[in-house]
């Protein structure tokens, strides 16, 4: 089978030759060890900007972030197809640099960027939106505008990768740009709860602008002939839910459902990636009408149990666990993950193995024994 088919009749509970492998991203520093280090990498190209345009390098590089992410996220998906992965993700992030240590995005979310190997990465530290005066004086991205750059990076990534497109499946995805994250993030958890208890028309406002802004992007990939959308924001950690559930109810729940039905009406699915103990948000999942969820973080999340819960009800993905297991674990240790995961998720159709998350200190060699496995111990007939 194709690696398209057999992932969407995963999401559809159909019969398929074997269990789907996928990943919800590939780290650039992953990635080069895969596929060879460029002879320019971005921080070459920022330093030689830099140097080129002193006065104005920092706008002289924002032009061409778009270009890097092209590049970077169609490097990730040659990678993916090079370990054999039947599904890679790829987004468009609307990063805005501040300096070379320094950025934000449309969402107020403010992140040290770091240099690994060549490759940015952006870790998130706190947010410029205090409050309303702060929300309201903060500029808004055109959104047609928005639109235009995300389909011109789908288009990108497609044509980069036109010679693989067909043996490996694209999740469009909006992992920094969801719908919940950038809400707080671009706050704080501390003003965002504030905010949630004596301003519920900002956090209202925000909600609206985030949806608003993931249908905006979901529109241009599905243009573009994307099928499969993940959202890519977390609603637990290790305790449980990330904010009281009413506010899920209240805020979340109807933003989900409106992404949702869009995205059915389009002919889509609908993937949740989420890190925590989701255990008590199953049934919100379910209600929010996604066809999928990923992560299942170990050993916060038993496999089994959430098949037992609603292993009819959603496609369920992941559970590798990527602290231990896919970076320094025994090849034996990894088999038995993988086996694990495979007895719990694939029975009854409706189950993908992947790593539980990505980042830069994982092994290639892990990651080419987690797919062998899952091709050796994931063949069907789990559905007769």
């Amino acid at each position: 089978m194709k690696s398209f088919d057999r992932i969407w009749g995963a999401l559809n509970f159909e019969a398929i030759d074997r269990i789907p492998t996928h990943t919800i991203n590939i780290d650039g520093n992953v990635a080069d060890q895969i596929l060879g280090r460029p002879k320019r990498n971005a921080f070459d190209i920022f330093h030689e900007l830099e140097k080129k345009y002193p006065d104005d390098w920092v706008d002289k590089i924002n032009d061409i972030l778009l270009e890097i992410e092209i590049s970077t996220f169609s490097k990730a998906v040659r990678a993916g197809y090079d370990l054999g992965f039947d599904g890679v993700g790829v987004q468009y992030i609307p990063f805005i640099l501040e300096s070379l240590t320094e950025m934000t995005d449309i969402f107020g979310k403010r992140h040290k960027v770091r240099n690994i190997e060549g490759n940015p990465y952006p870790d998130y530290y706190g947010g410029y939106i205090k409050n309303r005066e702060d929300w309201e004086a903060y500029p808004k991205p055109d959104m047609k505008e928005e639109y235009n750059k995300a389909k011109k990076f789908y288009k990108g990534v497609l044509r980069k990768c036109r010679d693989i497109n067909e043996d490996i499946c694209i999740f469009a995805q909006n992992a920094l740009t969801s719908v919940f994250p950038p809400v707080w993030q671009g706050m704080g958890m501390q003003n965002f709860a504030r905010a949630l208890k004596n301003d519920p028309k900002l956090i209202e406002e925000r909600f609206r602008f985030s949806t608003d802004y993931t249908l905006t992007v979901f529109k241009a990939y599905s243009d573009c002939g994307a099928k499969i959308f993940l959202e890519g924001g977390d609603i637990a950690h290790s305790g449980g839910p990330m904010i009281n559930p009413k506010y899920f109810d209240k805020y979340l729940l109807p933003r989900y459902q409106e992404v949702s039905e869009t995205i059915h009406e389009w002919g889509g699915k609908y993937i949740l990636h989420t890190d925590g103990d989701i255990t008590t948000l199953l049934d919100f999942i379910v209600e929010s009408g996604f066809d999928g969820l990923q992560c299942l973080e170990p050993p916060l999340v038993d496999p089994y149990s959430v098949k037992k819960k609603v292993g009819d009800k959603l496609c369920l993905s992941g559970n590798i666990d990527t602290r231990h297991i896919l970076v320094d674990a025994t090849k034996e240790e990894v088999e038995q993950a993988v086996k694990t995961a495979v007895n719990a998720l694939a029975p009854g159709g409706g189950g993908m193995i992947s790593p539980a998350n990505f980042h830069p200190g994982m092994s290639v060699e892990h990651l080419r024994w987690m797919i062998k496995a899952a091709n050796k111990f994931g063949n069907y007939p789990f559905l007769e």
